[in-house]
Parts: structure tokens; sequence; C-alpha cells
């Protein structure tokens, strides 16, 4: 039976994608009451609470002020923020104030003051945040972090991490990811990246980088993604998309080197700047062999390399050499079985089962008192890793890592925590 009544703050693409993660949350765990719905669109808002009512047989109440829905629903245990990344502090500073736990989509927050502000509410008012990285939770991505650990390899010495492409469309025709002040493409792009990259590789020590806005216009008349665009097409179009062409202000290239606390290093690359061939590449290197990682939510395995040999182990051998790898119960669950090395379901279906597990390990965590997997202080470091890459760029000098945690370094940042007051 469901115990925690919940609302959901946001209606656009990324709102609808979470109703679905409600729905297969729903059938497969029964931990939430989907009780309100808040957009500053009441169309947007509207359209979410309707499908609602289809798909899971009840209308949640519609709301467009966030602080109307915390004052008339009462007994609200949570709140899932799905907003633009610029309102996610402002939302979960509110909800902590009212005693009301939080789940917040990635990146966390606009910027790393943000994200510490955050984390200063849930720590004062004593609630739960957790931060949606749902790469990570891929059962790909679980195994390739078993075999990491399991020392097959040895130590770990390079991640080759390469994505580019070019457009000058924007991806779901959201203007505010080309933004610097709303966040932009880095920080909502390469954040993924970023918390894998520490995910599997450990904390980092430093990082230097070069980085560029190439595309200073970008076409806002439409999603460009297959996969997406059922998402986003209801969502209202917001005041600087409405001529069709956006003046774009953040970084659309960034290229760097991190340094990792245990030695290793990673070549970065993350672009949607570059024309042509597209490449996405994600290879970790290490004593003896390597692993490229599949891409998350496709279901296909990783594939291992052992020094000395041309052509990668077979898929039913990457299990055999974890024998003790096993899914935790709620992805197994999701899943179908506890060890798996592939998996075949559609993206819809994936997406809305990753978020559905970001949301009971949320459940859990309520319940329990338990730490979520991503707490405020991991969300926080993956928008670090991110910062770091812009920060080093703005400055043309390398960054230490926990100068940028700690707000040492934030020059980059500075106009962004003026933009939202963050003093």
């Amino acid at each position: 039976m469901a115990d925690i009544r919940i609302a959901q703050v946001g209606c656009g693409g990324m709102g609808l994608r979470h109703l679905h993660g409600q729905v297969e949350s729903q059938r497969l765990y029964n931990s939430f009451e989907y009780v309100a719905v808040c957009d500053i669109s009441e169309s947007s808002a509207s359209h979410v609470a309707n499908e609602a009512n289809v798909l899971l047989g009840s209308r949640p109440k519609v709301y467009t002020d966030f602080e109307k829905l915390l004052e008339q629903e009462k007994g609200l245990d949570a709140v899932d923020i799905v907003t633009s990344v610029g309102q996610h502090h402002i939302i979960a500073t509110k909800a902590a104030e009212a005693g009301v736990h939080i789940a917040t989509e990635k990146p966390m927050g606009v910027t790393v003051r943000a994200c510490r502000k955050m984390i200063r509410a849930v720590e004062k008012h004593n609630v739960v945040l957790s931060v949606s990285e749902n790469y990570r939770r891929d059962p790909m991505n679980r195994l390739t972090k078993a075999i990491l650990e399991s020392d097959v390899l040895g130590t770990q010495r390079l991640f080759v991490d390469l994505t580019t492409r070019g457009t000058r469309r924007m991806p779901h025709g959201t203007a505010w990811r080309h933004q610097k002040n709303a966040g932009g493409y880095m920080l909502d792009y390469a954040v993924h990246n970023a918390d894998l990259l520490q995910y599997f590789m450990g904390r980092v020590d430093r990082v230097y980088a070069e980085t560029q806005l190439w595309e200073k216009r970008r076409d806002a008349t439409g999603p460009e993604s297959t996969n997406m665009k059922a998402f986003y097409e209801h969502r209202q179009l917001v005041d600087v998309e409405q001529p069709g062409v956006v003046e774009c202000t953040s970084e659309d290239m960034a290229s760097g080197v991190i340094r990792f606390e245990s030695g290793a290093m990673a070549n970065f690359l993350n672009t949607i700047a570059a024309p042509g061939n597209n490449i996405s590449t994600s290879i970790v290197y290490c004593d003896d062999g390597s692993i490229s990682l599949s891409p998350s939510r496709t279901g296909s395995p990783s594939s291992l390399t052992r020094i000395g040999e041309e052509q990668p182990i077979s898929t039913d051998d990457l299990l055999n050499l974890v024998p003790d790898f096993e899914l935790d119960e709620m992805t197994a669950k999701a899943f179908g079985a506890s060890r798996i090395s592939s998996y075949k379901m559609d993206f819809p279906l994936v997406d809305a089962t990753l978020i559905a597990l970001e949301l009971e390990d949320f459940a859990e965590a309520i319940r329990t008192g338990s730490r979520p997997e991503v707490t405020g202080q991991v969300g926080l470091e993956a928008v670090a890793l991110t910062y770091a890459f812009l920060e080093s760029g703005y400055t043309n000098e390398p960054v230490q890592f926990t100068d940028v945690v700690s707000e040492r370094t934030n020059l980059y940042q500075q106009e962004i925590n003026d933009h939202y007051g963050l003093g």
C-alpha cells in the first residue's frame, strides 16, 4: 500500500518522464501516492495531471504556485523537483522548511553554492535529500563497477570519455540548456559524465580544461530527438524561445584532463558543436586490459579486452569474472534477475524504470532513515566536477577539485550566483 504522499514540481518534458517513472514505481513497489503537480504553466501542469489520471487512475491536484501547494496539501511527505535547474535550490529550501523530504533531478543545483545551500537546508530541518542521477543505476554500469572493483583488470589507469556531435538546434527544444544563468549545456549534459567518472574512478584531485562557445545562435523550433519528442511536445515555450532562434550564452564545448586522487587520469571531451561524424566513447584502461562502457539505457553489454588479446571476451564470460556480483533487490525486481550482462527494453520503458529506481531508493531513505545512494554531497560533487572544467577554461589554469567544491574557486560561477542572489 502506498504510504508516501508525493507532489511533483515541474511538468515539462522531464516532468512527463517522471510521471512515467511514477507509473513504473507504483507497478513495481507501490510506495507513493501521487497527490499533486505544480508548474508555472497551468497548461503543462494540467497535461501531466490528465496523463496521470489515465495512467494511474486518479488525477493529482494542479497548482501553479509551490508555496500554495505546501500550504494546502496537508500531510505531504515528499516533493520530486523536476523544474529547470535554476529553481532547484529555491524549491528545495522551501520544502525543507516545511519538513518535506526532497528528491531533485540532476544537476542538483545551478552552481556549487546553490547545492551547498540545499544541503544546509536539509541538515537544518532533518529531511532527506536524494539526487536523481540515473545513469549509475543502469545494470550495465553496476556490472562494470563490480568488474573494476574486483581487480580482474588490475588498477585503473585512464578513463577516456569522448562525446561529440554537432547541431544548430537545441536538444529537446529547451532554451535554458544554452543560457549560462540558467545552467547551460555543460551543466545539464556533462553532469551525467561527471557523476559516472567519480562513480567508477573515485575522488578527483585536479582538472585542466579548455572551453568554448561556438554556436552563438540555435534553432528553438522543437525537439530533435525522436526518443524524447513525445515527452516535450506539450511544454509551453518560455519568452526567450518564442522568436524561434535563441541567443546562446553558455559554452558548448569542453575538453579537459582529470587527475584522480588514486593517480589515474581521464581525458574528457563533451560538445554539441562538432558537426559531422559523431563520437561516443567511454573506455577505462587498467593494468591488464580495458573495459568499454555500453551506452547507458541501451541494455548493451560492456566490452572487456585483456592485454595482448585482439578480441573482447564473450558477453557470457563477463558475469563469470565476478561470481559474487548481484544487483540489489529493488533493481533485480525491476529487471527480472539479479545477475544480467545485457537486457532488452525500449527507451521509454528503461527511462521510466531507472526513474522508478531513483524514487524507490528515495522512499527507502524516508522510511528507514538511511542515506539515499546519491546524497546531496554526491550530487554537489558531480556539479563541482562539471564546473571544474568551466572554471579552468575561464581562468586558463588548472584547478584543484577541493577548491571548486569549497568555493575557493568560483570565478566562472560568480555571475550565476549574483543572478540568483546567492551572495
